[in-house]
């Protein structure tokens, strides 16, 4: 594997890592990969590393090539700045898609909290849709994403029928993100016919990331939570007609 860091936007330290995995050789029957662009989340103020390296090596095992997005935030995170570095991301894959060995029909994106918000917009919104996205505890309707940027769209009224299929999992208990967020764009989607698949568990702290004891879990997190990981992997495989 070769792990390189790419500048998308110098005066916004905007940041690419790009996790290139071998194909052909040893992996002579791996021609090319699906590839997966990782948004962390951080309130538009930082970019988490807790949901970025350990979100990134989920993937990696489940023979992904993974990019991992430090978009723009704080000071730079007016809109559509963090869009735009999603769609250089994109485009940036697609154009090296031969040398990165990328299957550019099977590229998706995973975003947490205001990351989910990025990767929601990118799934709704953006010029450069995702083939799937894959939503933690995000930031989707309009009262909660003027907490963090007034700027930036209202996902849950963004959805219509050419939003890609979505795998989406948040806990009830948010104290941060309200379940309403993912209640509210379950049933846009649902109204729209497009294709999701949802967890909604019992008991867990926003930001559990992969919830497990790399990222610090919480011990009362109820114990259902940390299949997220397998369950998206499955759920993108079968959506990507990954086989």
């Amino acid at each position: 594997m070769k792990a390189t860091e790419i500048i998308i936007n110098k005066e916004r330290n905007a940041v690419l890592t790009a996790y290139i995995q071998k194909t052909e050789s040893e992996f002579s029957n791996i021609k090319k990969r699906p590839a997966i662009i990782v948004l962390p989340g951080g309130g538009y103020e930082f970019c988490s590393d807790r949901e970025a390296d350990p979100v990134a090596f989920v993937y990696l095992r489940a023979g992904f090539q993974v990019f991992v997005l430090r978009y723009s935030v704080a000071e730079h995170k007016a809109w559509q700045n963090p869009l735009n570095d999603y769609e250089k991301t994109y485009k940036l894959i697609c154009e090296n898609s031969k040398e990165w060995a990328v299957d550019t029909d099977k590229i998706a994106v995973i975003g947490f909290s205001a990351g989910g918000h990025l990767a929601g917009c990118a799934a709704t919104v953006s010029s450069c849709k995702p083939q799937a996205a894959i939503l933690g505890y995000p930031v989707l309707n309009r009262v909660t994403t003027d907490w963090y940027s007034t700027s930036a769209p209202d996902v849950v009224n963004s959805v219509d029928e050419n939003t890609c299929p979505c795998f989406i999992f948040a806990s009830r208990n948010d104290n941060t993100v309200p379940i309403e967020n993912t209640v509210e764009f379950l049933a846009a989607l649902n109204k729209n016919g497009v294709g999701y698949e949802c967890h909604i568990y019992s008991n867990a702290p926003h930001g559990f990331s992969v919830a497990d004891e790399t990222v610090n879990a919480d011990p009362n997190m109820c114990s259902r939570a940390p299949h997220w990981t397998a369950d998206s992997v499955a759920w993108l495989k079968e959506t990507l007609n990954i086989f």
